[in-house]
């Protein structure tokens, strides 16, 4: 299989792809974190989502890390999600519901190239930047997420919490166009 080296043929390749082929497609990604710097925005101690595209199909989202930047326990909107890792090492942390809580399930630090898949039938996961330093995820999800379970530890609940992007892409402007 030929590498896939731009964000513009990861786009055209993975709208293309039948679902059963969509991870086949990511499996492929050999592109430079630099290609990536055009859609990244950064906050101080924080993380931000930034819209490289969106269909009715799927979206691709960078979310850029700071240093010890970290999500809340969340879910996924019953949506299959890929995070391919651009740059920098983050750990996710996959939780099961329990009576009595959250029992870890599974641990993982993952570097530059490495992708994962997570879906709410897996439970429940967390992201944190362990790098020292910034870092870059690239989350494609198989239909957008407009809202997602986040666990509010001091209200001991989950609550729904409305999507936002701090960027939209150029990109996705002109598909929105096109």
């Amino acid at each position: 299989m030929t590498p896939i080296t731009s964000i513009e043929t990861l786009i055209d390749c993975f709208e293309k792809a039948e679902p059963q082929e969509q991870v086949s497609v990511l499996k492929r990604i050999e592109i430079e974190p630099a290609e990536f710097d055009a859609h990244a925005s950064w906050t101080a101690g924080g993380y931000t989502r930034n819209c490289i595209t969106r269909s009715d199909d799927f979206e691709f989202i960078l979310i850029c890390w700071d240093a010890g930047a970290k999500t809340p326990l969340h879910g996924h909107q019953g949506q299959d999600c890929w995070m391919c890792h651009i740059s920098g090492v983050v750990s996710e942390k996959r939780f099961d519901r329990v009576a009595n809580g959250f029992t870890l399930t599974n641990e993982a630090l993952l570097s530059e190239g490495r992708l994962t898949y997570m879906h709410d039938k897996m439970g429940y996961h967390t992201i944190e930047n362990k790098s020292g330093s910034r870092a870059m995820t690239l989350h494609v999800y198989a239909k957008p997420i407009d809202h997602c379970r986040v666990y509010n530890h001091q209200k001991a609940c989950f609550e729904t919490k409305t999507m936002s992007y701090d960027t939209v892409s150029p990109i996705n402007a002109q598909q929105s166009a096109g």
